[in-house]
């Protein structure tokens, strides 16, 4: 569990420096790192982190279109948190790269699209954004 031990050596640095915030968003991730073994199917810790991240995206969202700015920016700094133990992904130069690459390797017909990006995504994960990924193959094929 290498995630782990980095979130409890980060939890001991920021109880050290005295940094509040910081150390209550590692704290929730250190905390669903821990019960994967209680989720279904058995999640990476990669992905639990993730999907904490998504929480947090969702809720800025949602306090933004409720005109809670102070809220917001809390989020946004929560989420440059846990955005350093998230695996950081391609830009989407690379991205694009990736796509022709794969797509002159693997010839798929246009009405393939799901497919390919399935097997896109299954070969390049969590190394790509999804959104991007999916738009560079629907507009490829």
């Amino acid at each position: 569990m290498q995630l782990q031990e980095q979130l409890v050596a980060d939890m001991k640095s920021a109880m050290k420096s005295g940094q509040k915030d910081r150390l209550a968003v590692i704290r929730m991730l250190l905390s669903d790192v821990k019960n994967i073994d209680l989720l279904p199917g058995k999640p990476t810790a990669e992905s639990v982190v993730a999907a904490y991240r998504k929480k947090l995206q969702k809720s800025s969202e949602e306090y933004e279109k409720l005109g809670r700015p102070d809220e917001v920016t809390k989020l946004k700094a929560e989420m440059a948190i846990v955005d350093e133990y998230l695996p950081t992904k391609a830009s989407a130069e690379q991205t694009t790269a990736l796509v022709e690459a794969f797509l002159a390797s693997h010839p798929f017909a246009a009405s393939q699209v799901g497919q390919a990006i399935g097997a896109f995504m299954k070969a390049h994960g969590q190394s790509v954004d999804a959104a991007i990924a999916s738009q560079l193959i629907r507009q490829k094929l």
